[in-house]
């Protein structure tokens, strides 16, 4: 018997739903970003509907673009970009300034 794993966009919509939930707990970095204002409008809105801190609804949106542009590229592209985002993991886990720690 096969298990379907469901993507981010999968979970977010279910979130949205409100049929649905889930929890992240490991290694944050903080990053600033502006965000444009049509953008964060629907953020907002977002973050109402699902009734979850907004931190959480960026990392989901995030999550759901980067799967959808790893989908859409070329095999050995999406394979060297894993591979660079694997070793900045890496590099950061070994780093003395380790990233925090968080539930979300």
């Amino acid at each position: 018997m096969s298990r379907i794993t469901p993507t981010a966009l999968d979970q977010l919509v279910s979130e949205l739903e409100h049929v649905g939930s889930s929890k992240y707990t490991g290694a944050v970095v903080p990053v600033q970003t502006r965000l444009q204002a049509h953008l964060w409008s629907m953020v907002e809105a977002l973050t109402q509907r699902a009734g979850t801190s907004r931190n959480k609804v960026m990392n989901q949106l995030v999550e759901v673009g980067l799967e959808a542009i790893i989908d859409a590229l070329p095999e050995d592209v999406a394979l060297e970009l894993n591979r660079v985002s694997g070793q900045l993991l890496y590099n950061l886990a070994v780093d003395d300034n380790r990233p925090e720690t968080e539930s979300m």
